[in-house]
């Protein structure tokens, strides 16, 4: 009897403060939704980073003249590399071919002869296509002998790395405002409920109800707080997912465990912040 006591008193709650409750519902959802909203635009950011740093190539340039047998240890060498994928070999005469597809000139007959060196091409594996593993890779190619230098867009992956991490700390930190924001709400909102009803309170605990038996609603109300939230954020989510997928951008990624684990933010958030409430409001009446 007391379970069902209690969640009927909780609902009780609820419906006697009718604008606390869609205030704070609202904020809620809507708190909820922008943490979801940044979850997804910090997957599909990393996602299409993904897809970018896979063309990031590290081309290394070898002397003009050297023997198979050479080029072959080179080879060797490179594949012996943590975080090289994929090496590809670019002899004089396929440099030239390369060169005359860029610029629409024959370098042979330009020049007379073919001042291009040999190279190879090397493609890196998922956890080393950023500036500070490229550099390091970089560095160990360049003690090969045989080598005379090593390219890549070392500028533009710095500054994509130092911006990307500035994004990624701005989503954090805005996610974990929102956070703090529903707690505060739910925990005011709970906290006017307990006032209101402090005359309730007071002839509960004279007839000799217990104090966990009076704290149980409260926690009703905020567990429904949170859950309500969090269905209402998980369907809005939802909702402009679909619709930016449909319209706007198809490639949009949405794993469905985000959408669990608002639900569950959500369940967390409305018990934590009513059990701060309670045990802070409550003592001042018990």
């Amino acid at each position: 009897m007391s379970f069902f006591f209690t969640v009927k008193e909780g609902i009780k709650g609820l419906s006697r403060a009718r604008l606390a409750t869609f205030l704070t519902i609202t904020t809620v959802t809507l708190s909820l939704f922008l943490i979801g909203f940044f979850i997804a635009l910090f997957i599909n950011i990393d996602q299409w980073l993904g897809e970018k740093r896979k063309n990031i190539e590290v081309e290394v340039f070898l002397e003009p003249v050297l023997e198979q047998t050479k080029i072959d240890q080179i080879y060797s060498r490179l594949k012996g590399i943590e975080g090289i994928e994929r090496i590809e070999f670019i002899s004089k005469e396929l440099a030239a071919e390369r060169f005359k597809k860029e610029f629409g000139q024959d370098v042979q007959a330009v020049l007379g002869t073919n001042p291009l060196p040999p190279s190879f091409i090397i493609h890196l594996k998922t956890g080393f296509r950023n500036a500070s593993a490229i550099r390091a890779i970089s560095k160990k190619i360049e003690k090969i002998d045989g080598v005379t230098e090593v390219v890549y867009a070392s500028g533009a992956l710095d500054l994509l790395d130092r911006y990307i991490t500035i994004i990624y700390l701005i989503l954090g930190g805005l996610g974990l405002v929102l956070i703090v924001i529903t707690v505060i709400l739910i925990h005011n909102s709970i906290r006017l409920i307990i006032y209101a009803r402090r005359e309730i309170i007071e002839i509960m605990k004279l007839v000799g109800a217990t104090r966990a038996f009076i704290r149980r609603p409260f926690l009703v109300e905020g567990f429904f707080y949170g859950l309500s939230g969090g269905l209402l954020a998980d369907l809005f989510l939802f909702a402009v997912i679909y619709l930016t997928k449909s319209y706007l951008y198809d490639r949009l990624i949405m794993p469905y465990p985000v959408y669990g684990l608002l639900l569950g933010l959500g369940l967390l958030v409305g018990f934590v912040s009513s059990q701060i409430s309670i045990n802070k409001h409550l003592n001042t009446l018990l």
